[in-house]
């Protein structure tokens, strides 16, 4: 099965009081126990869900951004967030609480870990 339509079906057939980090939490724990192409698939269509007009989905991707990065660097994760909260107002103060975790996991990529510094003698 297409890891697409799990990710699809686990949002359409939910329980009324899901909320979506629940299925971020679900998402995240498949990842450790799926092929890395299926990982690299939940993270592509995550980029997607950012973009659309779902919100539910939209909050599952960001949800997501906990263990995951779902832009190769910060200034492309950013110029998510203005269009996102000009979708769905409400999840405003979601979004920059979103920004606020992932800024410092962007800036570790950016410049390399501890230990990817220590490994080059750095």
């Amino acid at each position: 099965m297409d890891v697409e339509l799990v990710m699809d079906f686990l949002v359409e057939h939910r329980a009324p009081d899901v909320v979506p980090g629940y299925v971020s939490e679900q998402l995240l724990s498949m990842s450790w126990i799926i092929d890395a192409e299926d990982v690299a698939r939940i993270v592509q269509v995550a980029k997607r869900w950012l973009r659309s007009d779902d919100a539910f989905r939209a909050a599952v991707a960001i949800g997501l951004e906990n263990e995951t990065h779902l832009a190769d660097s910060w200034e492309e994760i950013a110029a998510l967030a203005a269009p996102l909260k000009e979708r769905f107002p409400s999840m405003a103060a979601d979004v920059d609480a979103w920004m606020a975790r992932a800024e410092p996991s962007y800036e570790r990529l950016r410049r390399g870990s501890f230990f990817d510094r220590a490994a080059e003698g750095g």
